[in-house]
């Protein structure tokens, strides 16, 4: 009884002692239907007919009157920066600056000595502050005759093209007359007439690519980016005035006035979604609907949450959450767990 006993006893022993775990049991990989997802290339080309502005226009004009003494300007002629544009006979301007310096150093001269006699107590004090204010307001006309001495004289405030001359030498003008009108072409605006229907179904975001031609320059095209919608509607033709902007060319003059037809290639708003079967599309537990992404790196599928428009006949459109070019599961997705390894059929 007793051997029996030990044998027993060293047969548990043995057995507890053997804690070499299992091998793993590879996982049974289900065989899954995939789609490769693609989206829609439904696009349309609209064509404008489009008018050619500078990307801004300026009057310029003396903010003073007097006889134009020269203007050293052509119209047609391309000019730089800070270049003078025209400039008033300055006379008269000269002689009230030096009337003011004068007047300057006259009151300097009284303030100095009723501040000497104040010393003395020969003079009331205020007296010596009248002194000074009239010091201090010689001061402010002196300043103000030298400005408008300045503005005899106007300079170019950006590289420009003189489109128009309005007046010539030796003409007396008044303060705000246009002298000159000066366009910046280091960009050209675009502009068109855009029905209201496409105003309010199409955004930028939409445009896949715009350009510009020219009936003197076929065969090319100049490539345009958006500038902004003006917001008010023609009263009688119901359209609303688009801008865009193109880099002028070198090798072409091309100036405000003339016409080009505008190109616009746009996606639709199909273009945004991405249409999927309605057996790839699974509830989740908080409600929110998901379909299975299959990782063809490892054969293995994820949940993805995704966000979907009303269903059609073709389909249920997805809006965000999946991208074309992706693999997702179109049946049996019900079965599938995260991480499980899938063959495609």
């Amino acid at each position: 009884m007793n051997k029996i006993a030990l044998l027993l006893f060293s047969l548990f022993v043995a057995g507890c002692s053997d804690r070499t775990p299992p091998e793993p049991v590879e996982q049974n990989i289900r065989p899954a239907k995939l789609m490769t997802l693609s989206g829609s290339t439904n696009q349309s080309t609209f064509e404008f007919t489009a008018r050619i502005e500078a990307l801004q226009t300026v009057d310029m004009s003396f903010e003073v009157g007097g006889p134009i003494a020269n203007i050293k300007v052509k119209e047609g002629e391309t000019i730089q920066k800070g270049a003078l544009v025209a400039a008033l006979d300055p006379t008269e301007f000269q002689l009230a600056v030096q009337e003011a310096e004068v007047q300057l150093r006259l009151a300097s001269q009284d303030l100095s000595r009723k501040r000497e006699v104040l010393k003395q107590n020969g003079i009331a004090k205020s007296l010596v502050e009248d002194a000074e204010t009239n010091y201090q307001l010689q001061q402010v006309r002196l300043r103000k005759a030298k400005e408008r001495l300045d503005d005899t004289r106007i300079f170019a405030p950006f590289d420009g093209y003189v489109s128009r001359r309005y007046f010539d030498s030796s003409v007396n003008i008044g303060p705000g007359a246009p002298i000159v009108k000066l366009l910046d072409l280091s960009q050209l605006q675009v502009v068109m007439s855009v029905p209201e229907n496409l105003m309010a179904t199409v955004s930028p975001d939409a445009v896949v690519r715009s350009w510009v031609e020219f009936s003197f320059a076929p065969a090319r095209e100049f490539p345009m980016t958006f500038s902004e919608n003006r917001g008010e509607a023609d009263s009688l033709a119901q359209t609303y005035e688009v801008s865009f902007l193109i880099d002028k060319p070198a090798d072409l003059n091309i100036l405000p006035g003339m016409t080009a037809t505008a190109k616009i290639e746009m996606r639709s708003a199909s273009d945004m979604t991405i249409l999927v079967p309605a057996s790839s599309v699974v509830p989740m537990p908080n409600g929110n609907l998901s379909v299975w992404v299959f990782d063809p790196a490892d054969k293995s599928v994820s949940r993805r949450q995704i966000q979907t428009a009303a269903p059609t006949n073709t389909g249920v459109p997805v809006t965000s959450g999946l991208a074309p070019g992706e693999q997702i599961v179109i049946a049996g997705a019900s079965q599938l767990q995260p991480g499980m390894k899938v063959r495609p059929l």
